[in-house]
């Protein structure tokens, strides 16, 4: 007889009919028809030294009683290693039995005890009436329990059920065990491979990896040059840098949570998530059904604990800015070479910002993007005609009409703002604070404070200009203000005004 094994975590013994000669199937036929094809299933729920022992002890064991049995043609073993009985998920052996039960491979399987074959009373019934209903018997040893008999689903209800509530007691000590940890600030149970920047050592603490915490701080540096989650995700994708545990490419969701992320300056809060059930083991977020406990210096630190707190602070101030001014974070961040100034130009009157036309003669201009007459501050005696929007600008016949096309009153100024004095308007307050630094002062907001020193930094290396620079835009300007006179003020990240 020879054996075939698979790789862990699920194993399967088999016998070969094909080691058998044509005359020794014939000559044991009528002997084999009167003898069981049995299998058996083996689990441990941990890999650990104890219960690796134990799971090769039952796979010995089942593989001796199988074959040394007369009564039994030996049909395999399934085994799963390190595998929690609770979910049917990745018990990847439990499921290929019952794939190959469907198949009649067998017509009993035999396991050690029911908590063996699993702690999910609805599932485990499930699969034992699926098996009932293929003629297949399983037989608990422990127990002392045939399925295939009357009493054997009452008597499995009632123990599947002790077994369950076993395991729910068993989840329970364990979370308590894991809660103390957590307020001794114990952070060995928290995964590494989570988040980028840490590996553990040999015994399971936090350490800097110094190739990913580069990366790290790459991200909070732009970040506070002003590029947001989605530029920066773009700019790491096309320079093809890898993630922290694979992955296609970055998207704005993996800088937002390093940004936000406690562990990089050195700390952690415990408990974000939690298992709702210990049967399906379905997490979800913390909204304060348990202890979210939080300990300083618990592992070294990726960025400085100053900078990671203006990293939040800034978040803050981008979203009371698209608060105030009507726009959506990915408006906030839709600058570009070309646009520099979009969504940084507010119209004093309603607070919205400004967006850039060309008007008949194919000059830019920029205006308040509420005169359309939808929102904002009527304006007496105006009047705003929708014009025809081309879908194919080549194609008249393709014309979509806006629904309503009827002159309406104008909302907001009437100001239009040519885009080359905005342009010139940034040239000039820049060149007055390169000649003037002193203008600009601290406040004792630690954000405008950090923007004071940044602006005198970027006023020294970069000095007069005379043509628009994207980069000292996007790091320094907070946006240029226009009253219902046409009349601007250029107002810094520090705040100053000019």
């Amino acid at each position: 007889m020879e054996k075939t094994i698979t790789q862990k975590p699920r194993m399967i013994f088999r016998l070969d009919p094909s080691a058998k000669s044509n005359e020794a199937v014939e000559a044991c036929a009528d002997v084999a028809e009167k003898k069981l094809h049995v299998a058996a299933y083996c689990r441990v729920s941990s890999g650990s030294n104890e219960q690796a022992t134990s799971y090769a002890a039952q796979v010995d064991y089942y593989s001796r009683l199988l074959q040394e049995n007369e009564d039994y043609i030996f049909s395999g073993i399934y085994a799963d290693e390190g595998i929690s009985g609770t979910s049917l998920k990745k018990r990847e052996a439990f499921n290929q039995m019952m794939a190959d039960a469907r198949e009649h491979k067998f017509e009993m399987i035999i396991t050690k005890s029911v908590s063996r074959f699993g702690r999910n009373t609805l599932d485990c019934l499930n699969c034992i009436r699926e098996l009932s209903e293929l003629g297949i018997d399983v037989y608990f040893e422990k127990e002392n329990i045939h399925t295939i008999k009357s009493e054997g689903e009452v008597l499995l209800t009632l123990i599947l059920a002790v077994a369950q509530n076993e395991s729910q007691t068993q989840s329970d000590n364990v979370k308590w065990g894991i809660h103390k940890q957590y307020e001794r600030g114990n952070i060995k149970s928290i995964p590494s491979g989570k988040f980028l920047g840490y590996d553990k050592d040999d015994e399971g603490n936090l350490v800097i990896n110094q190739e990913q915490a580069v990366i790290v701080r790459r991200i909070y540096e732009e970040f506070l040059d002003g590029y947001g989650g989605y530029q920066i995700a773009k700019r790491l994708t096309d320079e093809k840098v890898p993630m922290a545990y694979g992955g296609k490419g970055w998207c704005p969701s993996h800088i937002k949570k390093v940004l936000i992320n406690e562990k990089y300056k050195g700390d952690t809060q415990f408990q974000k998530t939690y298992n709702t059930c210990c049967l399906t083991k379905k997490r979800a977020k913390n909204q304060g059904e348990l202890p979210k406990p939080y300990v300083e210096d618990t592992h070294p630190a990726i960025i400085e604990k100053p900078i990671w707190d203006l990293v939040q602070l800034e978040f803050m101030r981008q979203k009371q800015y698209c608060k105030d001014h009507h726009i959506t974070n990915g408006r906030y961040h839709n600058q570009s070479d070309r646009f520099p100034f979009a969504g940084r130009i507010i119209c004093e009157t309603c607070g919205s910002t400004y967006m850039q036309l060309t008007d008949n003669e194919g000059k830019k201009y920029w205006r308040c993007k509420t005169f359309q007459g939808k929102k904002g501050t009527l304006i007496e005696g105006k009047m705003y005609n929708p014009p025809p929007r081309k879908l194919w600008a080549d194609r008249s016949k393709n014309i979509y009409w806006l629904s309503d096309q009827s002159p309406r009153e104008m909302y907001c100024t009437d100001v239009k703002v040519k885009a080359e004095f905005i342009e010139t308007l940034f040239i000039n307050a820049w060149n007055h604070l390169v000649d003037h630094p002193e203008e600009i002062k601290l406040s004792g907001d630690a954000l405008k404070d950090y923007r004071a020193g940044e602006l005198k930094r970027l006023l020294l290396e970069y000095g007069n200009i005379d043509e628009i620079k994207p980069e000292l835009v996007k790091q320094t300007l907070d946006h240029i203000c226009v009253d219902k006179n046409g009349e601007a003020v250029v107002i810094f990240l520090c705040w100053v005004r000019i």
